[in-house]
């Protein structure tokens, strides 16, 4: 596990999901925000110029989890973004770089996200 806390804006409408992924954020030493949709993401983010990474549902009810890292990274291009969706199919698909962005098939385990996070901030600070 990485050993830098980082500051992660956490954006999922089901709240069950979303309590255990705070709880795997804060076990893993880092800072959670949540948002349970994209408006509420959108004005966090706002709020918090500080945020070393996104974790999004793509299927939230107001505004696809794709778009809103668009929007996102409309004024923060290199801003790491993890995708997480219960319609994957696929096992762990790789990291891209440009922008920072992974892909994480729900439900998932600890060493999991934690891998997937350290993967992509490492290619996040190579970009």
């Amino acid at each position: 596990m990485g050993d830098t806390s980082l500051k992660v804006l956490l954006v999922e409408d089901e709240p069950l999901i979303a309590l255990t992924m705070v709880d795997m954020l804060e076990e893993l030493g880092h800072q959670p925000l949540e948002a349970l949709n994209g408006e509420q993401a959108l004005s966090l983010f706002g709020e918090h110029a500080d945020i070393d990474l996104v974790i999004t549902d793509l299927g939230l009810p107001d505004i696809a989890g794709d778009k809103l890292a668009d929007t996102l990274r409309a004024g923060a291009p290199s801003l790491p973004v993890i995708f997480a969706t219960g319609h994957t199919g696929q096992g762990p698909q790789p990291i891209q770089a440009t922008p920072p962005t992974a892909h994480l098939g729900k439900p998932f385990q600890l060493a999991e996200l934690a891998s997937t996070i350290d993967r992509l901030m490492a290619v996040a600070r190579q970009a």
